[in-house]
Formats: structure tokens, sequence, C-alpha cells
């Protein structure tokens, strides 16, 4: 009996200490979400990003009431808003592709969208043969390179 109740509460913490963790992210989601139906008519949220290069910027992609894609990138300090047409610009599997052809890497782990030096850009993280990871910036607007942090 005592290893049933150990092991519950073993699960409870478990739970409590994860649930807690997400709570920052689940925020910022949930007043990027507010912002982006309040400036750009967003109707159907499709995903969410957290970019965090020289500052913080959150990015939700999605629908808006024309049933055009958007995406609308939020700077943290201040909640200034881009608001881009997905049909303009690189979009999430074409700055992965780019990242595959020009880095090669094992695997891609992700991409964030954000903005770096007035530019919108995309961050993919990927991870190389050798086990470590690299980040490689991208313009948003003309798919070139922008930066790359490699063998973190």
């Amino acid at each position: 009996m005592g290893t049933i109740i150990l092991l519950f509460l073993l699960i409870a913490s478990s739970y409590t200490i994860f649930y807690r963790a997400q709570q920052p992210m689940m925020q910022a989601q949930k007043e990027a979400v507010i912002i982006a139906k309040k400036e750009a008519n967003i109707q159907k949220v499709e995903d969410f990003y957290w970019y965090n290069g020289s500052e913080t910027y959150f990015t939700v992609a999605g629908t808006d009431n024309k049933n055009e894609e958007l995406y609308v990138i939020i700077k943290k300090s201040g909640g200034s808003t881009t608001i881009l047409n997905t049909a303009e610009v690189v979009t999430e599997s074409e700055a992965k592709s780019i990242t595959q052809a020009d880095k090669a890497p094992k695997y891609i782990l992700e991409a964030r969208l954000g903005i770096e030096n007035d530019e919108p850009v995309w961050e993919v993280t990927y991870k190389n043969e050798n086990g470590t990871i690299g980040y490689y910036l991208i313009s948003a607007l003309s798919g070139k390179w922008v930066r790359d942090i490699e063998n973190i």
C-alpha cells in the first residue's frame, strides 16, 4: 500500500512540476492570440512561436476573417506588431527545406519566426551528425542566409 501511495505522489508531483513549467508559455500564447485577433482579425490559430533573439517576439500563425493565412509577430516589450501574409514570405516548411539544403543536418528540431535588425527571420534549430546543435537564421522575406550559430 505504501508503494502505491508513493507512486501516486510521484506522478502527482511530476504533473504539477510539468504544468507549472508550461505556464509562462501558455500565458504568452494566450496574450499573443488576443493581440493577433485584435490587430489582424485572426479567426483560427494554427501555430504559435516564441522567438528569443536580440529581443523576444511571439508569433501567431493563423487565418483571418478573409480566409488569408497570416503571421502576426508581436514584440514582447511594447507589443508592437508586424503582420505578414504567408503567400508573400518564406513559410516554416520552406525555411526548414532551405536549412536542410544548406546545412544538411542529421535532422531539424524546430523553427521559430521572429525579428532581427528590423527584418523578419526564421530561426531553424537543427542537430548535426556529431550531436551538436545549430541555429540557422533565414530572412523570411527573401529566404537568404542571415546568420548561423554552429556546434553548440
